[in-house]
């Protein structure tokens, strides 16, 4: 299984540029093969590293590829996959007319959300390679998709428990008529459920391990990147997710606001990019700039 590592952090305070330049530095230092995704819907990698990039990994040096994913057409491969699934469990469906359904759902709050998690399934899923680093949205929709295995979970158990009741009063009604019982194992919709709740439970805990996810938060150093960063320390701490490194980019060693995010932080590590002269695009220019990270506290 690969080691994942989420770049988290508030829209432009450089988690595609930090992201990039740790990958490079893990493919450049190590022989271990990396792979870079983003899963924000506002790609950067293919500016940063001048290259056409889409959803099949592309090759850029020999340790380092790099993906961007389409979250649309992720929720339409989620949305085709549960027709698909649904009309195996309602044979009736026709009368129900079910499909007309699908037209409205694809435009239902969260589907953004789900599909960010069906990326992030899939890169804990990988395995060719040995480091896979993410480069996310935003705060809030990353937020939300981390806490979807745990709010998912809290709701297939109700429908667990409910799904169970059913069957036992369709057991009822069917004793009394005289025809055949059926256990829950028996039962599709319930076996599904099952394979839900092992699903979320698999993404909960491993999102919860750090050996398996490192969660990197980024920031800068103006007030705003600082309060927002802490919010989302507390989001996680509620989620039993720890943050393991703390990146600072545009950071200065001699900064009194590093001491102060630092001791803001004291179970993370620290690193600071420092502010580039000029903007960092293309190979060449990412892997020399990745050479001027400095580890303030290991």
């Amino acid at each position: 299984m690969a080691q994942i590592h989420i770049y988290i952090g508030k829209g432009g305070v450089g988690k595609s540029t930090s992201s990039s330049l740790e990958a490079l530095r893990f493919a450049n230092d190590t022989d271990k093969k990396v792979l870079l995704v983003s899963m924000d819907p506002a790609h950067n990698l293919h500016d940063l590293f001048n290259t056409k990039l889409g959803e099949k990994q592309t090759k850029v040096s020999p340790n380092l590829s790099l993906s961007e994913f389409d979250l649309d057409k992720k929720s339409r491969e989620y949305m085709a996959s549960i027709q698909k699934e649904l009309k195996g469990l309602y044979h009736y469906q026709q009368a129900l007319n079910i499909d007309k359904y699908f037209n409205i759902l694809k435009f239902a709050p969260g589907m953004e959300e789900y599909a960010s998690l069906l990326v992030l399934e899939q890169c804990f899923d990988e395995k060719h390679y040995d480091e896979v680093l993410i480069d996310t949205p935003p705060t809030a929709l990353t937020l939300k998709t981390l806490a979807l295995p745990s709010v998912n979970l809290h709701w297939v158990d109700h429908l667990i428990e409910m799904r169970e009741e059913i069957v036992q009063k369709k057991n009822c009604i069917a004793n009394i008529r005289k025809e055949n019982l059926n256990t829950l194992g028996e039962d599709p919709i319930f076996g599904r459920l099952l394979r839900m709740k092992k699903r979320y439970a698999k993404l909960k805990e491993q999102l919860q391990d750090k050996k398996i996810t490192e969660i990197c938060l980024v920031l800068n150093e103006d007030e705003l990147s600082f309060s927002e960063s802490l919010m989302i320390q507390e989001q996680l701490k509620s989620l039993s997710i720890g943050i393991s490194k703390i990146i600072v980019n545009k950071g200065s060693v001699a900064s009194q606001q590093t001491e102060i995010i630092a001791n803001s932080f004291p179970q993370a590590s620290l690193e600071l990019i420092p502010l580039g002269e000029k903007p960092i695009q293309g190979l060449e220019n990412l892997h020399s700039f990745s050479k001027e990270i400095t580890m303030f506290r290991q």
